[in-house]
């Protein structure tokens, strides 16, 4: 504010007579009396008068010019002064009017922002009143889904113990069947050994009676020979006693070959015989080799069969246990996610809280901000109105000083006391300048130390929103992990399911393949006893064989000498003892083929004997069989006595565990939509979390504008109380000023008048 420094004009005192100088005193009271009579009785002066009057007041005339010039000049000032302090004031009203444009700009902006602080306040209660609404939700199906869970652990449990019940009695069935099989087996096997003792029997009869024919054969052969001999004698002597009966010796020599020829055809066709018998045993020995090999080659693959079988069973309970442990892992990495999200709900819900009592202290300090700002407003308007005072009072006291000390004021005492009673004004006023300015300076310690609390809590605010952000982002990622953990935990609990299945078939597959490699080796067992036999028979079939070719050879090497006789015979008409000679090698031939067809005999004798010998044998291991298969079939009988009654457990466990399966199949039936409402309300919660979060970090950012804004209008309401008081000070200052300017105008019209009247006062 300029400030207008103005002078205190003293009036001049009317012209008198100087008491020293009578004469001139007298002269110029008498002529002054007579100008301001003739004014106040004709209202005009005689010209001739105010001449002398003014010849007579000249110093007094020239004092008041000079007088009429300061007024005039402290006028001009004061008018100076008033124009500046107009154009402050208009300069003052157009910043009020800009001032109340501002401020209706910031009132509209505030309103603005209270109603979207309101609108979003709004929202932030429905959102929290939804998203309490989806965790009510969420308990209740928690809470009708808990037991339901505990139902299924529980039949799972129970289904499980059956499972183990029920494989129990199937391997007990098992183990039952392997048994029943194995004394099935040996049934069969003693069945086939008393199949075979007696088929043993029958063909050790069978060769009796053959050797016995065989005997017979070899009997007449031998009776035969004997006859031979015996005809060959008679023929000997008969060529020594009758040669004139040559022809009828011929004839029998020829008689003799035939029968020798006959003979030999004979002991061909058992020879014959027998090497087809020799063969058909080789053959028996050939093909019992091949099934033996047969039977060794399929026992091998049976064998490798059964390991791998047994290899697969070991590999699903290797599989089995491997998952079980991962199934371990990740139900310990499913309890770890669920403490982790645990955690995680708890760090956000206690950022919550944090950023709630943050943001109750942060708008209790902008509200004691805002109090702060207003009364500081307040003692600056005050102060700025006591300062004006102050300035007008000391300026006028300065004027006052230099006149009281230049003496140019006239009365000084009048001065003085002037002069004091306006610095009685300007001490209380300073004083209250110094208590205003302090009060400032509280106001405004306190303003800064609240704005610092504020900006302090402000970060604080930003920080834990910024802590609870991030904990609200981890949400999700760690929802994400419990969610693929729960799913991993059923997916490995489905594996060890389907693997645990697998594990009767591959048990059985293993049993039967054990069982298929004792039979094959019972199999191989029976047929490699049944070989000796066999290699016995074609032994002793090529035996038969070898003797019937050397029966053959001989009688054959007897044809030769029979022929010959035929031929001594044709010939002994022509010598006689040529012919005896035939004669007689012939009957030595015919001794000797009676000599071998009786060794022939001998030789099927003993062979005869020792078959017999053979017999009792032979039965006793017939019925020592029979015993064994009567014996192994009670036996038989028992075992599936047994195997029915754990087949009727076994029954009865499945049953159980079909009732229990189905009880499973209900509760995750119930669990299953249950589990996906909870993960949908999960998921809802999640975005009502964000959706809250997002409307809090909105808020937040509404208090910050709204907190600035309602500054900014503190601000302009200052500025406009400042202003208005300004204006107020401006408008009494020219007031003032034109008071004083009127007082100067009518002091020169006063020193006018008295210089018209010719110095003389009115």
């Amino acid at each position: 504010m300029t400030g207008v420094v103005t002078s205190m004009l003293v009036l001049a005192p009317p012209a008198t007579a100087a008491p020293g100088n009578s004469v001139s005193s007298a002269s110029t009271a008498g002529i002054c009396n007579g100008v301001v009579n003739q004014l106040a009785h004709r209202g005009t002066v005689q010209e001739n008068l105010l001449k002398a009057a003014a010849r007579k007041n000249a110093a007094i005339i020239t004092q008041l010019q000079a007088e009429r010039a300061q007024l005039q000049s402290s006028g001009e000032a004061l008018k100076v002064q008033i124009a500046a302090a107009n154009t402050a004031i208009a300069t003052l009203e157009a910043q009020g009017a800009q001032l109340e444009a501002d401020l209706a700009t910031a009132t509209a902006q505030l309103a603005s922002l209270q109603a979207q602080q309101e609108a979003t306040a709004q929202a932030i209660a429905d959102a929290q009143t939804a998203l309490f609404d989806l965790e009510s939700q969420r308990d209740s199906v928690q809470g009708q889904l808990t037991p339901l869970q505990a139902q299924l652990a529980d039949a799972q449990s129970a289904a499980a113990q059956l499972n183990g019940e029920a494989q129990t009695a199937a391997s007990k069935v098992a183990a039952k069947q392997a048994e029943i099989s194995v004394a099935d087996g040996q049934l069969t096997a003693l069945k086939a050994s008393a199949t075979q003792a007696s088929e043993a029997l029958d063909a050790k009869k069978t060769q009796i009676s053959k050797a016995t024919a065989e005997l017979a054969t070899l009997t007449q052969a031998a009776q035969d020979a004997d006859a031979a001999v015996a005809a060959a004698t008679r023929a000997v002597a008969d060529a020594e006693g009758e040669l004139t009966v040559l022809e009828n010796s011929g004839t029998a020599a020829q008689d003799a070959l035939d029968a020798q020829n006959a003979k030999v055809a004979k002991a061909n066709t058992t020879l014959a015989t027998l090497t087809s018998a020799a063969t058909t045993a080789a053959d028996a020995v050939t093909a019992k080799n091949a099934e033996i090999t047969q039977a060794q080659g399929q026992l091998a693959a049976l064998q490798s069969a059964a390991t791998s079988a047994a290899d697969a069973l070991t590999a699903k309970n290797t599989e089995i246990t491997q998952a079980q442990n991962d199934l371990a892992g990740l139900q310990t990495t499913a309890a770890a996610a669920v403490a982790a999200v645990a955690d995680n709900t708890a760090g956000i819900n206690a950022a919550n809280a944090d950023i709630a009592s943050l943001q109750a202290q942060i708008g209790a300090d902008t509200m004691a901000i805002a109090a702060k700002q207003t009364l500081l407003a307040q003692a600056q308007g005050e102060l700025t109105s006591l300062q004006a005072s102050a300035k007008l009072l000391s300026d006028q006291i300065v004027v006052l000083n230099g006149k009281i000390n230049d003496g140019s004021g006239g009365n000084k005492t009048g001065l003085i006391k002037q002069r004091d009673g306006l610095q009685a004004q300007l001490d209380p006023i300073n004083t209250q300048i110094t208590q205003k300015s302090g009060e400032i300076s509280a106001l405004q310690d306190d303003l800064a130390g609240l704005q610092s609390a504020v900006n302090t809590l402000s970060g604080e605010l930003v920080a834990k929103q910024g802590a609870s952000s991030a904990l609200q982002q981890q949400a999700a990622p760690l929802q994400a992990a419990l969610d693929t953990a729960n799913g991993n935990v059923a997916t490995k609990q489905a594996d060890i399911a389907a693997l645990q299945g697998q594990l009767p078939g591959l048990s059985d597959a293993v049993s039967t393949a054990n069982a298929a490699v004792t039979d094959k080796a019972r199999e191989l067992s029976t047929l490699q006893g049944q070989l000796p036999a066999l290699q016995d028979a074609a032994s002793s079939a090529q035996a038969a064989v070898v003797a019937q070719q050397q029966v053959v050879s001989n009688l054959e090497a007897a044809l030769p000498a029979l022929a010959d006789g035929v031929a001594q015979a044709q010939d002994a008409i022509d010598a006689q003892k040529v012919v005896l000679q035939g004669l007689q090698s012939t009957l030595a031939a015919a001794r000797e083929a009676a000599t071998a067809a009786q060794a022939a005999v001998d030789a099927k004798n003993t062979e005869l004997a020792a078959l017999n010998a053979e017999l009792p044998g032979l039965q006793a291991t017939l019925d020592a069989t029979n015993a064994a298969v009567g014996v192994k079939q009670a036996e038989l009988t028992v075992l599936n006595g047994e195997l029915d009654q754990l087949t009727a457990t076994l029954a009865g466990l499945n049953a159980q565990i079909s009732a229990k399966e189905a009880d499973i199949l209900a509760l995750q039936g119930r669990v299953a939509p249950l589990l996906e409402q909870l993960n949908q309300l999960n998921g809802e919660i999640t975005a009502a979390d964000a959706a809250l979060s997002a409307l809090q970090a909105q808020l937040t950012s509404l208090d910050q504008q709204l907190t600035a804004a309602q500054s900014v209008l503190r601000d302009l309401e200052a500025q406009k109380k400042a202003n208005k008081d300004a204006v107020k000070a401006q408008k009494d200052l020219v007031k003032g000023l034109q008071d004083q300017l009127g007082s100067v105008q009518q002091q020169i019209g006063a020193i006018d008048g008295q210089i018209a009247l010719g110095g003389c006062a009115a």
